[in-house]
């Protein structure tokens, strides 16, 4: 425990990351329409373009020590308002953090939490496919139910109330391009299509990806995630999951320091036993001008998906139509 305490002192979080309670996300309402998702804990939705036909939903930061989730939801929202993309074309709804009181602790030292307040991992408490498990140690803990937390009953009421044409969650851990599912090693009927759109965010933005099936490529089975409930309880076909950091794969200088596959099982052995530096720095960069590179390389990288599904679903209506 002493120790533990060291460890906690003697690294603080890079100032350049942001205390996500102190951030008064009014600043953003000339662009931007600002709602409560949840009461306790307070999560927002952000909406933009609220009349725009072609509806995406994006969430970040479902598992705390994630840093880098949110600060790239940030960027993106603040990008946006700065009229530095056009987005005129698409109706957004975004969770900036959807873990906030983790989150908080995560600031303050414990960079190893992944789990919520209650200590339920939330990408495996949806029902899709849930399978209860109480692995604490992992941090892989389901959750006694499906939706027991406020936070995924907030996100299933959302979803199917606003019935998205794209569904992304943003994470760090892995680099990689994702499409469902989760749980199983079947493909999705449309998985040909789901792999044009990934195909080309791999080759502009992070050519060492591993890119495919969550299942396939990241070395386990996960049951009850949001990406699957997205794809097979809401409809969602353009369902896709993004891991955009990993502290052995430079993507800067598009250079793996070391392979993945034989990293597979170690980012899920960072239990709370791990130092909180060694967590921190599996997760989330640490010099400000690797921060600035992946905050901005990846916001790119959700515009042109954003892009490239809206034109596809644009084709195929009027290839439908004719």
């Amino acid at each position: 425990m002493f120790i533990l305490l060291l460890l906690n002192l003697s690294f603080a979080l890079p100032e350049f990351y942001h205390q996500f309670d102190s951030i008064n996300l009014k600043q953003y309402s000339n662009c931007a329409k600002i709602e409560t998702l949840v009461e306790d804990p307070k999560v927002d939705v952000i909406t933009i373009n609220e009349n725009a036909k072609f509806k995406a939903f994006l969430m970040f930061g479902e598992h705390a020590r994630e840093l880098i989730s949110p600060e790239t939801g940030l960027h993106l929202l603040d990008s946006i308002c700065n009229n530095k993309y056009d987005v005129s074309k698409y109706q957004i709804k975004m969770v900036l953090n959807l873990n906030p009181l983790s989150r908080m602790r995560v600031e303050n030292g414990e960079y190893c939490l992944r789990l919520n307040e209650n200590q339920v991992d939330l990408n495996r408490n949806y029902d899709a496919h849930f399978k209860k498990q109480t692995d604490m140690e992992m941090q892989t803990n389901s959750g006694p139910e499906p939706f027991s937390e406020p936070e995924t009953k907030a996100v299933r009421d959302l979803l199917k109330s606003y019935n998205p044409n794209m569904f992304l969650s943003i994470h760090s851990g892995s680099a990689g391009l994702f499409t469902p599912y989760a749980y199983s090693m079947e493909e999705p009927s449309n998985y040909e299509d789901l792999m044009k759109v990934l195909n080309i965010i791999k080759e502009d933005h992070c050519p060492m990806c591993e890119t495919g099936m969550s299942s396939k490529n990241v070395g386990y089975l996960a049951f009850g995630s949001s990406m699957d409930y997205a794809y097979d309880e809401v409809g969602i076909k353009n369902s896709y999951l993004f891991e955009i950091y990993h502290k052995d794969v430079n993507m800067i200088n598009d250079l793996r320091v070391e392979q993945i596959k034989k990293q597979r099982k170690s980012f899920l052995q960072l239990s709370e036993d791990s130092s909180n530096q060694e967590c921190f720095d599996y997760f989330n960069p640490r010099e400000k001008e690797q921060y600035d590179w992946y905050t901005q390389n990846w916001s790119d990288a959700i515009i042109k998906t954003l892009n490239l599904v809206e034109k596809n679903q644009r084709e195929e209506n009027i290839l439908v139509h004719n």
